[in-house]
């Protein structure tokens, strides 16, 4: 399964006999005419590369999970999505990994159990539930607020890693 850092990185597609898969809206945040889109666009047309829109059920599942670890404001639709395929796949008795340098999306996806690998970063080595605080009245949140501010101050929130676990 491939993030959009993965075509931007180069991950060549041809390299593997594996069944490679990403979301739609991986290729809409690739730039038009560019080269990272145009990888993605001929890993497609040659048959290496199934693009596929994750079921409603496992979107919602996700989206459980996101919050739950404090991940809701910092992970985009399609960070989203590409995790939910994964849990998808796995739903199929597959064993997807998801190749992204995003350590977001690495940490939700280590608490979905869903493997995944790093192009140029070394990736996470622990596993974060993330808190939100904010820095002027300490109030802390389970889960984002509107626009990133405090409901009860105005101050704009912060986040700090809570409960931590070692990977592997």
């Amino acid at each position: 399964m491939l993030d959009a850092s993965a075509f931007i990185l180069g991950y060549d597609t041809t390299g593997t006999d594996a069944d490679l898969y990403t979301v739609p809206l991986v290729r809409e945040e690739l730039r038009e005419g560019g080269l990272a889109r145009l990888r993605l666009d001929s890993a497609v047309r040659n048959g290496r590369l199934k693009m596929v829109k994750p079921d409603p059920s496992h979107t919602i599942d996700v989206g459980i999970a996101v919050a739950e670890m404090g991940e809701a404001n910092v992970l985009s639709e399609t960070d989203s999505q590409l995790l939910a395929l994964g849990v998808q796949l796995i739903s199929k008795g597959l064993s997807p990994i998801i190749v992204s340098d995003d350590y977001s999306v690495q940490n939700v996806a280590n608490s979905l159990g869903l493997k995944f690998r790093s192009l140029a970063t070394t990736g996470i080595k622990r596993q974060f539930e993330w808190v939100t605080y904010c820095p002027g009245c300490r109030k802390t949140f389970q889960t984002g607020q509107p626009e990133g501010l405090c409901p009860v101050c105005g101050t704009k929130l912060r986040r700090k890693p809570g409960k931590k676990k070692q990977i592997g």
